[in-house]
């Protein structure tokens, strides 16, 4: 069993500077082996940070080092399948953004390829580790606000903050838009947060300002449960609001319990009270980000399987395509009829 896990990050932009690469510093069990982007300008600015033994311009440059044992990638949707397949084929471990990939085929490829080689593939459900979200799972599980009826959940993010240049176009240009962006993430912490339901039908409407971009700019998905109950979700990062609003509000036949902060309000001597004990909200995205990477690499190294299955970030694509076949046909569509199962 190795001491340390070497490795690399590839992408170096806002989300592995934010999310990644400060808490990957910090586990003691990790060495920094490489820093990956085509931007070699940006790679090397954070050279004195996080001190990697290498700045790198190419992809292959870190397939080819057989010193690196696994690669953290952060690059656009659309990358992460071929990335993925190719750093396990050269036997490395990966751990990928969500969504995993483009869609269920290209996932399932990936989760397969993983089993044959024998190396850890996971994802990053962040969500999964926040501690405000595991607290509202705990208490939706002791039906605090008794059963569930509904819920929604949205990301607005305004259009003054929201440049679509650079990397963000041409995402926009190779897939992934509004929904896969904004939409998997939002799915993700909803799914944890009400248990794992188990999702039966997708409907969606999408709007794209450009006829000439594969992806939207705005999209709106209704979840059906088996149980009966309904998940709706709206994102968008072309509204004119002066903030973004982010929520994620889950209501029961005794109360309400609202995310974000978190808040738990049920009647009580004829009146709201909110019963959520006192949390620190500052905390929560430090510890989601610093547990899915001590995870990973606990995992990694054959310590511990990495708590998060492979099925949960699976079902997000197969909840993406249903979304985007609704969207085209303009009708309801079956997770179970679009799994893709044999």
């Amino acid at each position: 069993m190795a001491n340390k896990l070497r490795l690399a990050v590839v992408g170096c932009g806002a989300r592995a500077q934010t999310a990644h690469l400060p808490f990957i510093k910090k586990n003691s069990r990790i060495h920094i082996a490489a820093l990956c982007d085509r931007d070699e300008a940006k790679a090397a600015a954070m050279k004195d940070r996080y001190k990697p033994e290498k700045i790198v311009t190419t992809y292959n440059e870190i397939l080819s080092d057989s010193s690196i044992d696994a690669v953290v990638i952060t690059t656009p949707t659309y990358l992460h399948h071929p990335m993925t397949l190719a750093a396990l084929d050269y036997g490395k471990h990966v751990f990928v953004e969500i969504p995993m990939a483009l869609d269920e085929t290209q996932a399932r490829e990936m989760i397969g390829k993983a089993k044959t080689k024998k190396c850890i593939l996971a994802a990053a459900h962040d969500g999964h580790f926040r501690p405000d979200a595991i607290l509202m799972r705990q208490l939706m599980e002791r039906k605090e606000v008794g059963e569930l009826t509904y819920a929604k959940t949205g990301w607005l993010r305004s259009a003054q903050k929201w440049s679509l240049t650079g990397t963000r176009m041409e995402t926009l240009t190779k897939g992934g838009g509004a929904f896969m962006t904004l939409g998997t993430p939002l799915i993700d912490l909803a799914l944890f947060v009400l248990g794992e339901p188990d999702p039966c039908a997708v409907s969606g409407m999408a709007f794209k300002r450009d006829a000439k971009l594969d992806a939207e700019d705005l999209a709106v998905a209704q979840i059906r449960f088996g149980d009966g109950t309904i998940l709706v979700m709206e994102v968008s990062w072309i509204l004119h609001e002066p903030r973004d609003v982010l929520y994620l509000n889950v209501y029961g036949k005794k109360g309400a319990a609202l995310f974000n902060p978190l808040e738990i309000h049920k009647e009580m001597f004829n009146r709201l009270v909110n019963v959520a004990p006192a949390i620190n909200k500052k905390s929560c995205y430090p510890t989601s980000y610093q547990g899915q990477i001590n995870a990973f690499a606990a995992a990694a190294l054959g310590e511990n399987k990495f708590p998060v299955p492979l099925e949960d970030s699976l079902l997000l694509n197969k909840i993406s395509d249903a979304f985007y076949r609704s969207v085209k046909e303009r009708k309801e569509v079956s997770l179970r009829a679009s799994s893709g199962k044999k």
